[in-house]
Formats: structure tokens, sequence, C-alpha cells
């Protein structure tokens, strides 16, 4: 992190949550050529790895597929551009409808990524550490995580289960994201959607 300012995050990949929305729903604001007409579609998605919600740009002959998950960085051959930054308010009634799911799905699917998370995580201050901002996690269980992972590093969410006691990794995990996307106030600490943080950031500027 830099010096007095906060880490930008950027997703190389997103899934798709809406696919062509409404232009009274876009947020890019554009200047464009008077008398020019350029059709584009917009969707909704959100990234893979910060969980920004993004709305993205594409041409009309490509069609996006909702839960498609695509490449938003340098080596983008389906979406145009990224347009906007989004919070939970902008999306649409569809992306909202999908949020859950494709949530449910990227934890599923990255699950090396969030046992690390248990591994490594550490402390944020003196009296709170990173575990304990997950829903159910207390000081015992939190002390229960650290003693087991001195011992040897967890290997997935069934190995976390068995050796802590916790039964519902994925859900626990699903309400901590599910928060940090959908608060309407800026919570003290993101430990997983630095992408809507980053957004809040942003918009706070704008005002």
């Amino acid at each position: 992190m830099y010096a007095g300012r906060r880490k930008f995050y950027f997703e190389e990949y997103v899934y798709i949550l809406s696919y062509n929305i409404p232009m009274r729903m876009v947020k890019e604001k554009r200047y464009y050529i008077p008398g020019v007409k350029i059709k584009e579609i917009y969707s909704q998605s959100i990234g893979k790895d910060y969980f920004t919600l993004l709305e993205i740009v594409s041409d009309p002959n490509v069609v996006l597929s909702i839960g498609e998950l695509v490449n938003t960085g340098k080596d983008r051959t389906k979406v145009k551009r990224v347009s906007a930054r989004l919070l939970y308010e902008d999306l649409v009634d569809e992306a909202k409808a999908n949020l859950s799911n494709i949530i449910r799905r990227i934890i599923k699917e990255n699950e090396s990524f969030f046992v690390n998370f248990f591994n490594t995580s550490g402390p944020l201050s003196p009296r709170l550490h990173s575990l304990e901002l997950l829903p159910k996690i207390g000081k015992k269980t939190m002390e229960k995580i650290l003693y087991e992972r001195k011992i040897k590093a967890f290997e997935s969410y069934e190995d976390i289960k068995k050796r802590t006691g916790i039964s519902n990794i994925e859900e626990i995990l699903y309400d901590r994201i599910m928060l940090e996307i959908t608060s309407k106030e800026k919570l003290n600490y993101y430990i997983f959607a630095k992408g809507i943080e980053n957004t809040i950031e942003e918009r706070s500027k704008m005002v």
C-alpha cells in the first residue's frame, strides 16, 4: 500500500450479472458526436477477485451469457471497455437476482483463495482480528483456527470444518461478502470486496 494512498484494485475477469441493460440505467458519462449514433451494449458484472461491481460495454454482435466469466484485462476480446464502477443500488433487478448465485459460485470455484485467507489473515488492530469479521466467528473460534493453522496449514474447506468444528464455512464467507457488497453505509473494514471499498471512496470524492 502506498504511503497516504489506499491501493486501487483492478479486475481482470468478471462474471456477467445482467446483459443488455436499459439505457436509462447506464451509469457511464460520455460525450457523443451530434448526429452520430453508436450502438453499444451495456451489461452489469461482478469481479472475480475483488467483487467490484462493474458496468461493461460490448459490441452488438457479441452476446454475453448470465454467469459467463469474461476477460476485462488487456487480453479482452468480448468487452470493449469497462464504463463505470457501480454500487449495489445501481444494479438492475436482474443483476440483483443473479448476484447471490454468482457469489456462491465464486466461493466454490476459488476455494484455495479463501482457504488461504484462513491460513494467513492477521489482526486489524490490537483488539480485532480479521477472522472476527466473519459472522459467527468469536474469540474462542478464532483462537481455535489460529492454533490449528500453526500446527498445519488448512488445505480445504472440509479440512477447516474437521479441525475447527465450523460446519458452514461457505455460508459464513457468503454472508460476509454480501454484507460488504450490499451495505448502504461504508464499513470500517473490507476483507473481500476491496473493489466496493474503492468505489465508495471514488464516489465520496465526487460529492
